[in-house]
């Protein structure tokens, strides 16, 4: 009878420790299937970050991308440039004509410039335009993308945009902006539509816009003399960048100038609702093939061409 008891206690015993070994075992595979789970998980919180991260989702439109791309490739660059030295990193230009061909503007020559833009002051600026604030020279873009030399006057009332003849140093025509109309001022990158043909300008420029956020009418969009353009369109004169000299030289001829002092001015005006926006100022020109020979042939600038001037 004892013997009987002996086997089975040792029989439970066994029995015992079987199954310990086996729950020990469970434990243990389910600790690993518990870690590799853990490990998924993140890697799968790192692959939606890493996806969230790269902004591909959020390209809704052209100029956001363009916006979002220039962005990026900026803070490259930066990043660069500081691993080797501390330096600002300035956006690429393409720099308009070279040095030999700009020799033959008429506005090159000294005194030029500053002789017309004192006798357009003495003749057009009057007291009830304000206090006075700056005048450059500057390129204007016109709706169908010509570009055309322009003499622009600034005070707290207005922007001034003269035409001048700088062979016969004489006034042509003038336009006054003033500033409680203005109801949308762009600055940034000057662009085009994404299915547009016309080559990138790597250029910066202002928008000075008062048409209330509505659509250009189709006869004035259609018609290459209208008068009746509710924006204006600035860029630096081809002159900024072959002046000699420093800063204060090529003012005159800097449209980043104007658009701070032209910012600085609206925000002085506590009547003005003008909103300002720094992102890409759309040119809506698709295939400018009229355009690309006006601005190559600087058609809009007063030059020597040859045995001529005009």
């Amino acid at each position: 009878m004892s013997d009987l008891l002996d086997d089975d206690l040792e029989f439970r015993g066994g029995t015992l420790q079987l199954s310990s070994d086996n729950i020990n075992a469970e434990n243990a595979e389910n600790s690993q299937n518990n870690t590799a789970e853990r490990v998924n998980r993140n890697k799968t919180k790192s692959n939606a970050n890493s996806s969230v991260l790269s902004g591909a989702d959020s390209l809704s439109s052209s100029t956001s991308s363009f916006a979002d791309a220039r962005t990026e490739e900026r803070r490259t660059e930066g990043a660069a440039a500081s691993s080797e030295s501390v330096q600002t990193v300035y956006p690429r230009y393409d720099v308009p004509f070279n040095s030999e061909n700009i020799k033959d503007f008429f506005t090159f020559r000294k005194g030029v410039v500053e002789n017309a833009i004192q006798e357009c002051i003495t003749a057009l600026l009057f007291p009830e335009d304000g206090e006075y604030l700056g005048s450059w020279l500057l390129t204007e873009i016109t709706l169908w993308d010509n570009e055309k030399e322009r003499i622009v006057l600034l005070t707290s009332r207005l922007v001034m945009t003269i035409k001048y003849d700088f062979i016969a140093m004489k006034q042509l025509d003038f336009k006054k902006t003033y500033l409680d109309d203005l109801d949308t001022i762009v600055i940034g990158e000057l662009v085009y539509p994404p299915s547009s043909l016309v080559p990138e300008r790597n250029l910066r420029g202002v928008r000075l816009m008062w048409n209330k956020g509505e659509p250009l009418p189709l006869k004035t969009v259609w018609n290459p003399f209208s008068q009746d353009v509710p924006f204006l369109t600035f860029a630096s004169h081809p002159i900024y960048w072959h002046k000699d000299g420093g800063p204060e030289e090529k003012a005159p001829f800097d449209m980043e100038i104007f658009a701070q002092k032209l910012q600085r001015a609206i925000e002085a005006m506590p009547s003005s609702a003008c909103c300002i926006h720094h992102s890409p100022v759309v040119i809506q020109s698709y295939v400018g093939v009229t355009s690309l020979l006006h601005n190559k042939t600087s058609m809009g600038f007063f030059k020597v061409r040859g045995k001529f001037s005009f």
